[in-house]
């Protein structure tokens, strides 16, 4: 294995690692419990009636919320990815992959999707590259990347703090927006543009509307915050932690995030992440008109209980796909109740009416 390869599985494995680390999480910024659910006493219809079934990508996913991107590329996440497009498949929810970068340069790296998807061929996968790296490679290797995938959609994430912040960082991103708009252009299948925890101003959602993007992903303050993943990776007495610091609450809201696509009124798709733990949340990103919820840490808590190298372990003691089924019922019912509870039969029918927003965020 290569210096390289070595520094990219270590990186990689930090970022796993981190990413379960309480510091990681910006808990309390999402701002989504400054929005109140508005109860309908009497709802006219039977519960079993309610539908989460959702259309978009020119498919009828089982529910609103899809699994977030999260890892790849590294010597434990074949065993996760496995899981996770198993349960895309088996649940019939879209699955964002994790980073496809080192695919660029290691013809290796190919393998690990290459056997997902002889195990799971069905499952709905969106491919996922950094803003960088589509300037430095351009907008055919995201091409061969998506036709190697199979990809349904494609992420372009877009992570200028991470980049700063991170020991390997490359924040080169002159020409992001010409070269975003070609790849629109050119790429066979929809492009959807992905913060990775610090959200979009009104502005940048404002012009995102000339480019020819399918979806935004606004990935909001709240939730795992790579500002603070890559400061962990420093030690304290290091001068990349101290100055890692003073980013550790850098972004805007998921709420936030929200009501300025709402104000710049995008001509484009809305979905939401940041900070999403509960199907209480998932239906006031919906009301707030996300057309899909993503969540990453309630998936990975799925493979953590017994601690081995990052957390995760391949024995059959652990049984993660039960362990994901139990997340993908419990999510799933929890918007169930309250789309009953709030007079919603099925997914189209949850709007702002359905909400109290805090005089505040107005």
């Amino acid at each position: 294995m290569d210096e390289l390869t070595l520094q990219f599985e270590k990186r990689k494995t930090d970022h796993i690692q981190i990413s379960m680390d309480p510091r990681s999480q910006a808990g309390g910024f999402s701002l989504l419990d400054q929005v109140q659910i508005i109860p309908e006493a009497i709802p006219d219809f039977n519960f079993e009636e309610v539908s989460l079934e959702t259309q978009t990508l020119n498919h009828t996913f089982s529910a609103p919320f899809f699994i977030s991107s999260m890892t790849a590329g590294h010597k434990d996440s074949l065993l996760v990815n496995q899981k996770l497009a198993a349960l895309s498949e088996r649940k019939n929810i879209l699955m964002g992959v994790g980073s496809q970068r080192r695919e660029l340069t290691d013809a290796d790296a190919l393998k690990e999707w290459a056997n997902i998807r002889r195990s799971s061929p069905k499952a709905k996968l969106v491919g996922n590259l950094g803003i960088s790296q589509l300037i430095q490679f351009g907008p055919e290797a995201v091409q061969k990347l998506a036709d190697q995938l199979q990809a349904c959609a494609f992420f372009i994430h877009v992570n200028a703090l991470q980049e700063c912040l991170q020991k390997e960082g490359t924040p080169n991103f002159r020409g992001s927006w010409k070269t975003l708009e070609v790849l629109c252009q050119k790429l066979n299948v929809p492009v959807v543009v992905k913060e990775v925890g610090c959200g979009f101003s009104q502005k940048t959602l404002e012009r995102l509307k000339s480019i020819g993007v399918y979806a935004v992903d606004v990935a909001g303050l709240g939730g795992t915050h790579w500002g603070r993943v890559e400061t962990l990776r420093f030690s304290q007495d290091q001068s990349g932690f101290k100055i890692g610091q003073q980013f550790d609450n850098w972004g805007i809201s998921t709420l936030e995030s929200l009501l300025n696509a709402k104000k710049a009124n995008v001509n484009y798709q809305i979905w939401a992440s940041g900070g999403i733990r509960s199907g209480v949340d998932i239906f006031k990103c919906l009301s707030l008109n996300a057309k899909l919820v993503g969540l990453a840490q309630p998936w990975m808590q799925a493979f953590s209980a017994q601690p081995k190298s990052l957390g995760i372990q391949s024995s059959s003691a652990v049984d993660h796909d039960e362990n994901l089924n139990q997340v993908y019922d419990r999510l799933a019912q929890e918007l169930r109740i309250a789309m009953f509870c709030a007079g919603t039969i099925n997914v189209n029918d949850i709007n702002l009416e359905k909400v109290k927003i805090h005089e505040d965020f107005k």
